[in-house]
């Protein structure tokens, strides 16, 4: 949705790099396009079960035309920092003029942008939401996250729980692992009563997505052990909190999330 990213978090390369500029909708949505058109004429294997194609429903129903079936704004850039070209995007991925993808079937990820996050819920669409959380504390997730400072835990988790309730949707919590900062049994104790208190107790439905840390070169933080982050997750399941744990994608090419940015 950006290019780069201003929120700034220091281990994350798209972040590292600075902001460049918003995109355009039609940006966001050509994305989306040129893998759907990758996809369709690319050779499958005669054994590969068929996949669900997107049909549209306007007038006189189309062929399938695209193997796209479900749509994440995540990677580089933060949604909610450039709210109306990504929502015109969602939209127009809707549409059954464009890709006819059903609102369950698009997440919108952020890092926390409460007053975004406020706006969302009150959409007629009801897109999934993924929160880049973190850490458990706000001394932590300050350091983490700047953009803590200005939306703290409190205000986020109460922005959370609004859009929960709201939309009835679960929410996803992203939680990259990462070793001696925030992947000790303390720390997944702290996380596990902050979503059970602020979300699980009320009703709300959330879940936990682990992910060990996708090292960049310049960055400090290294990912957590596969020992550390299985004891993790075993700590989070014992206080009923839904948790998977994630296999990075696209690490060996620099590809993976926190290691995206451009080059020349």
């Amino acid at each position: 949705t950006q290019v780069g990213c201003p929120v700034g978090c220091p281990f994350c390369a798209t972040g590292q790099s600075g902001f460049g500029r918003n995109l355009t909708a039609g940006e966001i949505v050509e994305q989306v396009l040129h893998f759907a058109r990758t996809v369709k004429f690319t050779p499958q294997p005669p054994s590969a079960p068929s996949s669900p194609r997107i049909r549209g429903e306007g007038v006189g129903e189309r062929e399938p035309d695209s193997l796209i079936t479900n749509v994440v704004l995540m990677g580089m850039g933060e949604p909610l920092l450039n709210y109306e070209a990504t929502w015109q995007a969602i939209e127009t991925l809707h549409d059954a003029r464009g890709f006819g993808l059903g609102a369950r079937r698009i997440t919108l990820s952020t890092v926390g942008v409460v007053p975004g996050i406020q706006r969302l819920s009150r959409e007629k669409l009801q897109v999934g939401l993924a929160v880049s959380l973190h850490a458990p504390t706000d001394r932590l997730r300050n350091k983490l996250v700047p953009l803590n400072r200005r939306y703290p835990l409190r205000r986020l988790m109460a922005a959370c729980r609004d859009y929960g309730q709201t939309t009835g949707r679960r929410i996803t919590f992203e939680y990259a692992l990462m070793e001696g900062i925030n992947d000790s049994l303390e720390q997944a104790r702290r996380l596990g009563r902050l979503l059970q208190d602020s979300l699980l107790k009320v009703g709300c439905p959330c879940h936990v997505n682990l992910i060990p840390l996708n090292p960049t070169v310049e960055s400090p933080y290294q990912p957590s052990s596969r020992k550390m982050a299985l004891a993790f997750q075993r700590e989070l399941e014992r206080q009923k909190i839904p948790t998977t744990m994630r296999v990075g994608r696209g690490v060996d090419i620099q590809a993976g999330c926190g290691q995206l940015r451009g080059k020349r």
